[in-house]
């Protein structure tokens, strides 16, 4: 895990009850501003979903 982007953070707040496309462009708009986390196994399998 790497820092925390605070600002970004609380700029760009997840959705209330998010549909699955919500989460997924979220997560990818999370992992290109911030370090904190790594993207969760539901969204890399919707993403290799969508590839496949």
């Amino acid at each position: 895990m790497g820092k925390t982007n605070k600002a970004w953070h609380e700029q760009n707040r997840m959705p209330k009850n998010p549909t699955m496309q919500q989460r997924v462009e979220w997560h990818l708009a999370h992992a290109k501003a911030c370090g904190c986390r790594e993207i969760p196994q539901s969204i890399q399998q919707a993403l290799a979903g969508k590839q496949g």
